[in-house]
């Protein structure tokens, strides 16, 4: 019983913070409503929080606070994937002009763990740290194509195949084919699924084992990349990038 209790309040600790930042800080009794607890019980979390300097308080306005960054940040520096990756994302998207991303899959999600800006990037209101379903990007499915079935029908179980845009696919078959395609081309393209107006075209990062470790991709405006010529240098680009951090990553010896 006690050990229920110690996790169950766990889980509240982490509802609230999560509750702080979708609401983009909030008083306790704004807090309290949109998670439906009582006032007093998150008030106490709340100055626990703020004791440990996991939340800071003005004015009566609560806020996740910036130790979840250093924790996060150390976290990816200590990453080997994040360490090889970072310079060659940074040359892609100077070559490109684009926005260069690298992903890797946690929880079932797709996690931007990098994002690098070209000359020319499309501004998108993204970040490292940001989560997506995997089904919906290029990124997410240059994983998904290189997970185990058993993995990816657990992923599906609890995720589901939500639209984003009315090109994202959420056919379990014809994600099936698009695999199929990735694994054989070595890239993924996806025209607007998770963006309209957005193309981005991405490849995997395998291990010597072809276990997947995540994937790299450009993003840009539909406009910008209208004809064959174009998505070819792209895709050049990206995979030639890809093979270098693999490469990169079985000489630093990691697995």
């Amino acid at each position: 019983m006690g050990n229920n209790s110690r996790i169950k309040s766990i889980q509240t600790a982490f509802e609230l913070v999560e509750g702080l930042e979708r609401l983009d800080g909030a008083r306790a009794s704004t807090l309290a409503e949109h998670v439906d607890k009582p006032v007093s019980t998150v008030h106490d979390y709340l100055k626990t929080l703020e004791e440990i300097q996991y939340v800071t308080k003005q004015d009566n306005v609560y806020r996740p606070g910036t130790r979840f960054l250093e924790i996060g940040e150390a976290e990816r520096m200590k990453r080997p994937l994040y360490r090889v990756a970072e310079p060659e994302l940074a040359s892609l998207a100077e070559e490109t002009g684009e926005l260069a991303s690298l992903m890797i899959e946690e929880h079932g999600n797709g996690v931007l763990l990098d994002i690098k800006k070209g000359e020319d990037a499309i501004q998108l209101h993204t970040y490292p740290g940001v989560r997506m379903p995997l089904h919906t990007s290029a990124l997410g499915k240059s994983i998904l194509a290189h997970l185990p079935d058993d993995h990816v029908d657990e992923i599906i179980d609890e995720h589901g195949l939500p639209a984003m845009t009315k090109n994202t696919v959420t056919s379990r078959d014809e994600l099936e084919e698009q695999f199929a395609d990735a694994r054989e081309q070595g890239y993924v393209i996806d025209r607007g699924e998770r963006i309209d107006g957005v193309i981005c075209l991405a490849a995997p990062i395998l291990s010597r084992q072809d276990r997947v470790l995540g994937a790299i991709c450009v993003c840009s405006p539909a406009s910008r990349i209208d004809n064959d010529d174009d998505l070819e240098r792209i895709k050049d680009a990206v995979m030639r990038t890809a093979n270098m951090i693999q490469v990169n990553l079985n000489y630093s010896g990691t697995r």
